[in-house]
């Protein structure tokens, strides 16, 4: 068993049950309180939205962020979408970016894997730098309608280049420490938006 292990062993043996049960709650970060509620219910973590940055100078978000790790006993997942294309949370702040990131298949059509690289780079910077330290991408559905809702998220159409995407922008983010979530599961496919309907 490693320190690390070791020491998580000896951290969750000293949690109370209700300690364990918020840790595992990673919810959206409300308007009000995001404060008084990471100890009220010992909040595993925050997911951060467009709303959450939208206006706002970086030195505010930092601090906003700061707030919450200091409120939480348990250092906190601060989490974002961040894809690049139509989901961008951060960059669509031009306080933050001059403009926001390229879906990844433009990002490749832009600059190949060169560019895929540098922009997987740049997000795990921006991000961290802000204090975030998960990156809610990359999107690893493969989806070949044009209709389908996750057709201009997705990277490509191609099983081969969707697997070298992901193994290249996931490898360069750990590097960087900052975490990735691979989505969705079990996959879209060319199904239609089940924030307004049904996926089958």
């Amino acid at each position: 068993v490693s320190y690390v292990e070791q020491k998580i062993d000896e951290m969750v043996l000293n949690m109370s049950v209700e300690e364990k049960v918020g840790q595992m709650f990673y919810v959206r970060c409300p308007d009000v309180e995001a404060v008084e509620d990471i100890s009220k219910y010992n909040l595993g973590g925050y997911i951060l939205f467009g709303r959450d940055f939208a206006g706002k100078q970086k030195q505010e978000i930092i601090s906003n962020i700061q707030s919450y790790q200091s409120a939480a006993k348990i250092p906190m997942l601060i989490g974002v979408d961040e894809e690049g294309g139509t989901v961008v949370r951060v960059s669509d702040n031009e306080n933050l970016r001059d403009t926001p990131f390229l879906s990844p298949s433009n990002t490749y059509y832009s600059g190949g894997w060169e560019a895929i690289e540098a922009d997987a780079e740049e997000k795990a910077e921006l991000l961290l730098s802000l204090g975030i330290n998960v990156n809610m991408a990359p999107v690893c559905d493969i989806t070949s309608n044009p209709d389908a809702f996750m057709y201009y998220r997705s990277f490509s159409d191609n099983v081969d280049n969707e697997c070298k995407f992901i193994e290249k922008y996931v490898s360069i983010t750990k590097e960087k420490k900052l975490g990735t979530v691979l989505k969705h599961f079990p996959g879209y496919g060319n199904n239609e938006d089940t924030h307004t309907g049904i996926a089958y």
